[in-house]
């Protein structure tokens, strides 16, 4: 009966240390997906110059990266909109690609405010 006993216990205990290890790791499976996706920004500016898969923006300060108001070139994820031209108010989403250089995954005109 003791033996009985002892089994039952090395038993229970080795299926909860199986169950909190597969809790972990599915904890740390949903946190990687999480931390993949990329933060993106929002900016205003115009559009100063084009250049192959490249644009230079004139943007206001973008305060969630405490960036002040400043001219700049930024790849494209895609190729620039037909509709957009130099001259254009752009509203744009930036994220950085996993070389940890800033580009803009989105651009469209903006809206009249």
């Amino acid at each position: 009966m003791k033996i009985l006993t002892i089994l039952l216990g090395i038993t229970l205990i080795s299926t909860n240390g199986i169950a909190q290890a597969g809790m972990s790791e599915h904890d740390m499976t949903q946190m990687s997906k999480q931390s993949a996706s990329p933060v993106k920004h929002e900016g205003h500016g115009i559009i100063r110059a084009v250049k192959g898969n490249k644009v230079q923006l004139e943007h206001q300060a973008i305060t969630t990266l405490n960036w002040s108001a400043m001219t700049m070139w930024f790849p494209l994820r895609d190729p620039l909109p037909a509709e957009l031209k130099v001259g254009d108010k752009v509203r744009f989403e930036l994220e950085q690609s996993e070389a940890k250089k800033w580009l803009i995954s989105k651009i469209e005109l903006q809206s009249g405010k």
